[in-house]
């Protein structure tokens, strides 16, 4: 799975939003997680579904979960 261009665009959209002026240090830790799960999921030569499905579901809840007070306004 080394080489999709889907998972290298979502890394570079973490490393997007990890490059933001004035992040809190805890929303650029999380999002620092999140980017080294989805390398993981890289390396791994031919992941099962389950596994894709989890490290999906953990990147989109540290994005939601950072950025949910910007959707409240």
């Amino acid at each position: 799975m080394k080489r999709d261009k889907d998972l290298q665009f979502c890394l570079d959209e973490l490393q997007s939003m990890q490059n933001r002026d004035g992040l809190e240090p805890g929303r650029r830790s999380a999002l620092e997680s999140a980017k080294r799960k989805l390398k993981r999921l890289r390396r791994t030569p031919h992941p099962g579904r389950k596994e894709v499905f989890e490290v999906v579901r953990e990147v989109a809840e540290v994005i939601i979960r950072n950025f949910n007070d910007r959707l409240m306004l």
